[in-house]
């Protein structure tokens, strides 16, 4: 089976290094790979040494791209191609269009972002009509995109962002060697949060609120792992608010910053609770990485992390931004570690039978399938 995946973001984030991950795993399962991307994007220079079939884009409009549809169209045409897929939504206007002029090609998306405001228009319509598979990993988001658009509920299917289990089973670091590695130690109870600097991702929240627990003479540290965005004003005026409360309330022993990085594993072994601090996370990959860990978490109860711990049943839930909610929940998540009541390896195992990797190929190989059989 052939697949054209569309790709013309010009970013670099977790959608998409969900797709190119996706991809390796499509690619191992028999699926030969076509790729139609902008040229000269980080997408396009990730994906280079990966895959030789890469169709590359000039200056991809937002709507009627004509001129790009007509392109991608003729790609199909020549190699064979008969189903596309895209993670990203904007590229569903360029789809339409391609799939007027290309004939009889169906359209898979996998939705990785929330829908936000209503999208009924005219033309938003035509878009919906002409996806075929919509796969969205949660149900609350199922839920979104029927109040929300016109996409008929027949082609919407639940299938998972997936995470690599393998890395979370293998041999692990010690807690001392995990802190090592962030340059730093701690017998103190460490919360961690990990991700972009940002005011909605609420680490400011989390640096007061430390504070206040340390204040009312609870023996607890903080590893905030990640960096502003660099060309975002307001985001680096955000980590140097947060750097200068830590320094003006003498907290620079007990609240530790950590440059980004792909070694995960340490994260989750260095701090005791994870926590989820996002005003809203559409899904939470990291919220899924810290179950497979076996680490206790604790998330706001908004958005996709609510379902993804189970509605309270795999970690605590809080309201954003809220002190109260926040130490309520995180007292009860400590009383039930020290008396043994949150089964660590449960959590684990019920999250991997629902998130691993393996389910995201199988259920993004059955959408092809049901593409190119009608099955």
């Amino acid at each position: 089976m052939k697949l054209l995946i569309v790709n013309t973001s010009t970013g670099w984030g977790g959608l998409e290094m969900n797709v190119v991950k996706l991809a390796g795993e499509l690619q191992k399962n028999g699926i030969e790979l076509h790729f139609a991307c902008q040229e000269n994007t980080v997408f396009d220079q990730q994906i280079t040494p990966l895959f030789s079939s890469v169709l590359r884009l000039k200056k991809v409009k937002k709507y009627v791209d004509f001129k790009n549809a007509s392109r991608v169209a003729g790609y199909l045409r020549k190699n064979g191609i008969s189903v596309v897929f895209t993670a990203f939504r904007p590229d569903l206007d360029l789809l339409l269009w391609t799939k007027r002029k290309a004939g009889n090609i169906h359209i898979i998306h996998q939705q990785q972002m929330q829908i936000g405001i209503p999208k009924k228009g005219y033309i938003q319509r035509m878009r919906f009509k002409a996806v075929d598979v919509w796969l969205t990993p949660l149900q609350w988001l199922k839920q979104e995109v029927l109040e929300k658009t016109t996409l008929a509920e027949s082609k919407i299917r639940i299938v998972p962002l997936g995470v690599r289990v393998e890395p979370f089973l293998s041999q692990q670091p010690s807690r001392y060697e995990a802190q090592q590695f962030f340059g730093f130690h701690s017998d103190a109870f460490v919360l961690g949060v990990i991700g972009r600097i940002d005011e909605k991702k609420g680490q400011l929240f989390l640096v007061k609120t430390v504070k206040q627990l340390l204040d009312n003479g609870e023996d607890v540290a903080l590893l905030i792992v990640g960096a502003p965005t660099v060309d975002d004003p307001k985001t680096i005026i955000y980590h140097r608010e947060i750097v200068r409360f830590i320094e003006e309330h003498h907290l620079t022993e007990r609240i530790h910053f950590a440059s980004p990085t792909k070694e995960i594993i340490n994260f989750y072994r260095a701090i005791d609770l994870f926590v989820m601090s996002s005003e809203g996370e559409t899904f939470g990959m990291v919220t899924v990485e810290a179950q497979f860990s076996k680490t206790p978490v604790i998330g706001t109860n908004s958005s996709g992390t609510p379902e993804v711990l189970g509605h309270g049943t795999r970690g605590g839930l809080y309201t954003f931004n809220d002190e109260q909610s926040f130490t309520t929940t995180y007292f009860r998540v400590r009383k039930q570690l020290n008396a043994g009541e949150l089964d660590l390896d449960a959590i684990q195992q019920e999250a991997i039978e629902r998130y691993a990797l393996d389910k995201e190929v199988e259920g993004v190989l059955q959408a092809i399938r049901e593409c190119t059989t009608g099955k």
